[in-house]
């Protein structure tokens, strides 16, 4: 300590101390196999390294509306010993009106189309 007393603060750029909660995202997109759909969530396959992910923002639709959810679980996609892919369980939030009408008529057409 009384080296760096002695030689001062050298530092190129002003630093805070951060006396509460840091919070960071990442800007990542991937494309996800979506699994199932419903009203309330969707369950997608991911590739490892997603399956820690906390908070999402889901397009369901090429340039369509940006839904915001959260995930709620997260496991192996098969019983084999290395896995590389993973099913994450995310809850829509916030969604608006038009939202919600937009995702109700992507579930009826879901059920409607042939397996």
């Amino acid at each position: 300590m009384a080296t760096r007393d002695q030689l001062g603060d050298r530092r190129a750029y002003l630093r805070f101390n951060s006396a509460g909660q840091v919070w960071a995202s990442l800007d990542r997109v991937e494309q996800v196999v979506v699994r199932n759909l419903s009203l309330s969530g969707v369950l997608v396959e991911v590739p490892a390294g997603l399956q820690s992910m906390r908070i999402a923002q889901i397009a369901l639709q090429d340039r369509g509306p940006v839904i915001d959810a959260v995930a709620r679980h997260a496991s192996p996609a098969s019983d084999q010993l290395r896995e590389d892919r993973f099913l994450v369980g995310l809850e829509f939030v916030n969604l608006s009106d038009d939202d919600r009408a937009n995702l109700f008529r992507m579930v009826i057409d879901s059920n409607d189309a042939p397996r």
